[in-house]
Order: structure tokens, then sequence, then C-alpha cells
């Protein structure tokens, strides 16, 4: 039967004595029990006495047969509630000494702490236990293994020999000869060894002269090597490695690759988690061909309003372009002078006093070739966190002529909004005269739509100022006025019709002009109506987990009409709102929803939308009513415009967007997207992704990209895309993984604009997977 002792301290009394005593009265309990057995069933005197002497022996010496004892207690480590419990085969306490015996499956306890052993040895003055025999220690789901130990339960440290920590969070496996528990969650660890690989002989392994690690925090290793099946790779004097799975201080592992046009590539990059709320990631590169290039990731996030990514690159470049060079004319056909090249890009959004928000975006490259030359491997587009993805705003695409920075500062008041903005388009073709105007200062007044008393009537104002700067050209001003009023006359259950008219207003002023006019205006007038009806069907379909599904169904006609006045014959230098052009135009649109509601087997209800179909058809009036050339046809029917956005379909998604013309009989553009995710064994999936984007006159591309899932945890990918128009590959990728349970590689090619570049890139998982 095991004994069961619940240990607790309380400083204002003597454990000592109030231990005794209540042993003492647990005994003597047990003796007048025993008593009684021995008179009912009329034991022999000699017997009875046998009993007495016995029961006598085991007060005198402390010895316990079945005990459990509680005492009270106001703090005590973390829960001051809680006391320690033992438990064992056979426990003793030692009165003279103050020291409890226990042997046989021993468990020591306290909420979600373990000790284990096969012997302790626990001293109530001091509060340290010896432990040997199988020694292990469990708090919450990591686990501290040993031959024998010492340990302060009252500070919660300890030391144990031949020991290993497994830090279930990041799947650690920490072993050393001796194992120093100093603190609550903290080791240290001598002649240590760490892997995340399960099994007797791990595949990887860091090992070194000492090891302090801090559940919940980082470790750090002295004269750490990095082994493969025991045989040394290399060495670092000082490493940093995380404790959880948050990202912490420390070198990742390298990266190498090797290019036709840049050489050999090596990567070394260092993760600096400067606070809570911020982090920092610096990339040291070298190319032999080109020279050492630095890269900086900084993120922020100080609340949920206030988060910005700033990524940049440089480098001293050591090749010169020369135009003579059919390799570098087809990057571009323009001169490069620069050696030092760059290129800096973030978003940003911050709160400001006064309930002000700030929204920045920085977008600038030192050269037109840059984002040509490095725009693919280590240090490409692609191997930095997708910017548009992150802040849900637009990034210029790579070969974009413009590459834009802005900072708007907004502030909303009950009734009103007010936003600064200045703003600057970088171009990239240095070869002509710079005429891009530049929006340096401007200011927004947003009156958004209020009703007019009770009346169905609404009305709304927006309004900007912008200062226009442009390098060669004309400098000026430019205020713009658009008053709407709307007007909801029917917002019915079947039926909304709702009227609306705006007036456009458009003045620029130049900054002394010589021999022309000093300011101009365009003005415009606007009105329109817009009529829709909803239908909407629920059906039953009988599947087991989809109980309802909703179709609905709505059709729009929308009629717009605008008209634009000039006083000046000469068009405005920049942002003319009668670049629009008059219009007559009636729009039919008809949108289609399909909503599942699907309910599992406890009964939880989601709701999901499974598709998504937009039909839109125009007619432009004036178009069919101007005057044509003999011969000339008349198109008012605008291309049939197509989007589709399925996701019911398990595993698979559907994208597209589609305009038809109807005289050519042919499409002017296009761009669908097929995404398929296979489940495999071991929680993988096959990946299938197929992307068809046409303009017409334009571009004709095909891109694919699969990646297979095969045995023993290899896996193989590709990327191939294609110009149909050109019959020319635009890039062919290539890549092979390999993923165990600790580690994982993969090995690439690529082919791109006559580069070839591989790669090879190594994962520790657990250790290196920090971002």
């Amino acid at each position: 039967m095991k004994s069961e002792i619940r240990i607790s301290f309380k400083p204002d009394l003597h454990f000592a004595d109030v231990a005794f005593h209540l042993v003492l009265i647990f005994q003597l309990r047990n003796l007048y029990g025993l008593w009684r057995q021995i008179i009912s069933t009329q034991i022999k005197t000699k017997h009875a006495f046998f009993f007495i002497a016995v029961l006598a022996l085991i007060i005198s010496y402390g010895g316990i047969s079945s005990a459990k004892i509680s005492l009270p207690t106001e703090h005590f480590l973390d829960n001051e509630n809680i006391p320690w419990q033992i438990t064992a085969d056979r426990l003793i306490y030692k009165v003279d000494g103050k020291v409890y015996v226990a042997e046989g499956d021993v468990i020591i306890k306290k909420g979600d702490q373990r000790l284990y052993a096969q012997k302790a040895v626990y001293s109530m003055e001091s509060g340290i236990a010896k432990m040997s025999g199988n020694v292990r220690l469990e708090s919450d789901k990591d686990i501290l293994r040993g031959d024998q130990g010492v340990f302060d339960l009252k500070n919660q440290s300890g030391k144990i020999n031949n020991g290993q920590i497994f830090l279930s969070e990041n799947h650690y496996y920490i072993s050393g000869s001796v194992i120093e528990k100093t603190a609550e969650k903290t080791y240290i660890i001598k002649d240590c060894r760490l892997t995340t690989c399960d099994g007797d002989k791990p595949d990887w392994t860091i090992t070194g002269s000492a090891i302090k690690v801090t559940i919940e925090d980082y470790g750090t290793i002295k004269h750490a090597t990095f082994r493969i099946k025991d045989i040394p790779i290399f060495y670092i004097p000082y490493m940093i490695f995380p404790a959880k799975t948050s990202r912490q201080t420390g070198f990742l592992l390298p990266r190498a690759g090797d290019s036709t046009r840049n050489g050999a590539i090596i990567e070394l990059p260092f993760f600096w988690a400067i606070s809570d709320q911020t982090d920092a990631t610096f990339y040291q590169r070298y190319m032999s061909k080109r020279g050492y290039m630095q890269g900086l990731e900084f993120r922020y996030q100080a609340d949920e309003n206030s988060e910005g990514l700033l990524l940049m690159d440089i480098l001293s470049d050591r090749k010169d372009k020369d135009l003579n060079d059919s390799d570098d004319v087809d990057i571009s056909p323009f001169d490069r002078t620069n050696n030092t090249r760059y290129w800096v890009r973030g978003k940003s959004d911050q709160d400001l006093p006064l309930d002000i928000l700030a929204r920045l975006d920085i977008d600038y490259v030192s050269d037109q070739d840059y984002l040509r030359e490095f725009d693919k491997g280590l240090f490409g587009i692609d191997a930095r966190p997708d910017l548009e993805k992150e802040s849900g705003r637009p990034v210029e695409e790579k070969k974009s002529p413009t590459r834009r920075s802005a900072l708007r500062l907004s502030r909303d008041f009950d009734d009103v909004s007010l936003q600064a903005l200045s703003s600057y388009n970088q171009p990239q073709d240095k070869s002509l005269d710079d005429e891009t105007p530049q929006s340096l200062a401007g200011l927004d007044f947003i009156l958004p739509h209020k009703q007019v008393m009770k009346l169905p009537m609404f009305y709304s104002l927006e309004s900007d100022y912008e200062y226009i700067w442009r390098k060669a050209g004309e400098k000026g001003h430019q205020v713009s006025l658009v008053p709407e009023l709307r007007f909801p006359l029917l917002r019915g259950p079947y039926l909304e019709f709702e009227p609306v008219f705006r007036y456009q207003y458009n003045m620029q002023w130049f900054d002394n002009i010589e021999g022309r006019n000093e300011h101009q205006n365009r003005k415009a007038y606007e009105t329109g109506a817009r009529l829709s009806t909803n239908l909407e069907r629920i059906y039953d379909p009988g599947w087991s987990r989809v109980k309802k599904l909703k179709h609905k169904i709505t059709p729009t006609f929308k009629y717009n009409y605008r008209v634009n006045q000039s006083e000046e014959d000469k068009s405005p230098w920049f942002n003319s709102i009668d670049a629009e052009g008059d219009q007559n135009l009636i729009t039919f649109s008809l949108e289609n929803y399909l909503d599942a509601r699907v309910e599992d087997k406890k009964g939880n209800v989601k709701y999901r939308q499974w598709a998504k179909l937009n039909l839109i058809q125009g007619y432009d009036i004036d178009e069919e009513r101007h005057d044509k050339e003999r011969g000339e046809e008349r198109r008012p029917f605008t291309p049939l415009a197509l989007t589709l956005d399925v996701t019911s379909i398990r595993y698979i998604d559907c994208d597209a967007e589609i305009r038809w013309n109807h005289y050519d009989h042919e499409l002017e553009y296009a761009d669908l997207s097929l995404t398929a995710l296979i489940d495999r064994l071991g929680g993988r999936k096959d990946t299938y992704k197929l992307n068809y984007l046409y303009e017409k006159d334009n571009f004709k591309n095909i891109n694919l990209e699969i990646n297979l899932n095969l045995v023993h945890g290899f896996s193989i990918g590709g990327l191939w895309e294609k110009d149909l128009e050109l019959h020319e590959r635009i890039s062919n990728q290539y890549w092979l993984d390999y993923e165990s349970q600790c580690w994982g590689v993969r090995i690439g090619a690529e082919w791109e604009d006559k580069v070839t570049s591989v790669s090879a890139s190594f994962r520790l998982i657990g250790l290196a997977d920090i971002m």
C-alpha cells in the first residue's frame, strides 16, 4: 500500500513540532484501533503485548506504514494554496533529523510539476530533496531526466548528473554531464549536446562546452560545433537559439547558391529580437562576381493599429555596365554609372496623438536595372515578406516605369474626414527629361453622405488641394471640388431606386509661366440612377453536413451621363477630369451568390460563400448616335465582363476575370487561376497551381507550379512561365526537397533571362525556422 504525505510551509509555525505531534496523534489513533481489534477477536495476551511492543517501536522510530498529512500554508512556489505531496511504497520520518526518507516509486508533486525517483531523502529544514534511481522531473510538458540529483523545492533549483532535458515547445533534447536548474525556468548544462531529433542516434547535433537556456526565452551555447552523425561540420564560438516558438535573437542557418551573373553566393542571416514589439534580421551576403551585399528586414508592432515593415538591400557593385555586352543590354538598353546600388521599400501604419493615423509607403531604388538583376534568389522580391499582402496596399510591379513613395496623415471626425498627403514617383528611365508630376503637398477634405432633415436626400462633398512639382515642365497648384446629391426614393424589400447628381470642378494655376494663361479650369456635370432588386431561394440538398444552400441574384441597372465643359482650349498638365471624356452609358449587371449552411456532428453551424459570379454589360448611347464614316461600324456594346470565384469544391479554388468583345468575337482580357491542395499522409499537401494571363496586343502568358510529395520525406516541384505569343520561355524553376523529423534541405535551379542560378538551403526544424 502506497504512503502519501502532503507538505506545506507556514513561516509563523514551527513545522517540525507540528509535524511530529500530528504523526504521533495519527499513530496513537492506529494503536487504539488495533487495541480494539485485539479485544474483539480475543487474541491471547502475549500476542497483544507483542503488537503493543511493535507499535511502540514504530512510534519511537517515526516509521509510517500508511500516512497522509496535510499542513496549512499561506505561500509556497507559484500557487500559495497547493502543498507538495510525497507518495512512495515506503515513507519514513526521522524526528531528530527532521528528514523524510521515501523508497520505491517515489513521486513528489505539486500542481503540474512532478519529481519521480526510486529513492528520495527530503530535509524539512532546508527543503532539499536528494533523489536517485531513474530521476525524472516533469513541468508542464517539459521533462528532465538523470541518474541522480539534488533539488531545492523551496527555490525550484537543483542539479542532476548525466541528465537530459526535453523542451516540448521546440522539441529540443539537451543533454550533459551535469544539468543545473538555477531558477524556475533556467538551466545550465555542462558538456552539452542539443538536437531536435528523436532517438538515441540523432541525425544532427550541436555540441558545446556549456549551455544556458531559459524556457520561454532563449539559450546560449559556448564553443558550439555543428555535427552530422557525430562528424563535425563547422564551429561557432558563441551561438544563441530560441527556447520558445516566438522569435528570439540568434543566427539563422547560412544559405548558399550560384548564378552565372553573380557567381557563388553565400548568406549568413542574424535575427535580433529587439523587444516584444520590434525585431530585425540582418543579411550578410557575399557574391564572388559582384561583391558584398548587406540586407535589413525591420518590423514593429506597437499595437493593433500601429505596425510597420522596412526592407533594405545595398551593394557596392564590382561590375560596371557594358552596353557592348548583349547580356547587359538585355537587362535594359540604358547606361548605368553608379556602383553603389540599393533598394529601400516598406509599409507602415501608425497611430499618432489627436487620433491621427499615419500611413507611410517607401519604394526607392538606385537605378533602373536593380530590380531586373536582383529580382530572384536569396535577395529577390520573393525572398522577402510580401509587402502587399501584409499591408493590404499595392506595391509597384518590378518593371513599372515609376516607383511611388508617399506619406498620408488622416483624421476622421464625427462628420468629416481630413487627410494630408505627400508623394514622390521615382522615374526609372533616366535617359529622358523628367516631366513626372510630383504631388509634394496635398490636402483632402471629405464630407460623407448626410441626410437632409428627414427627406429622402443625401449630400456629400469631396475636395482636395495639391501642389505639383516637376523637374522639367510646368509647376503649380490644383484644386478640385466634387459635391454630390443622392435620392434613395425606393428602398423596399423587392426594389431599390436611387438617382444621383454630381458636379466636378477642377482649377489649376501655374508658377510664373510667361506667354500663356496663368490658370485654367475644367467643369463636368454628371447624373445617373441605379435600379436593383434581390431574388433569392433556399434549397435543402439533403447532404450530410450541408443543411441549406442559398442562391441570391441581384440584377442592377445603372445609367450614367457626364458632360465636360472647358473654358480653356489647352489641357491641364496632369490629372485632367476630362481625361475620362463624356459619357452616356447604360450598364446591366447580374450578381450571383451561392452560400452554404454547414453543420458538424456537434451541431455547430458555419456559413460559407461557395461561389460568386458577376456579369456586367454596358451600352454606350453616344456611340450608337454619333455619325460614322461610310463603312465604319458602330460598337455601342462594351465588352462583356465576367468575374468568378469558386471555393465550394474540396481542395480546389478557382478564380476568373474575363472581358469578351462582341464585335471581334474574341477575348480582350483574361486572368484565370486554378489552385488544388491535395492532402497526403503526415499532414503534407500536394500543390497544383495554374495561371493564364492574357491581354490583347500586350501579353499572353501561362504559369504552372507543381509540388509533389514522394516517399520517405522527399518532394519535388517546379515552376514554369512561358510567353505564348512569342513562344518563348520566361523562366523555369526546379527543386528537390527532403524533410525528416528534425531537418530539411532544398536544392533548386532556375533559368531566367539567360541567367542560370543554383541554390541550396538547409533547415534545422525547431532551431532555424524562427521566422
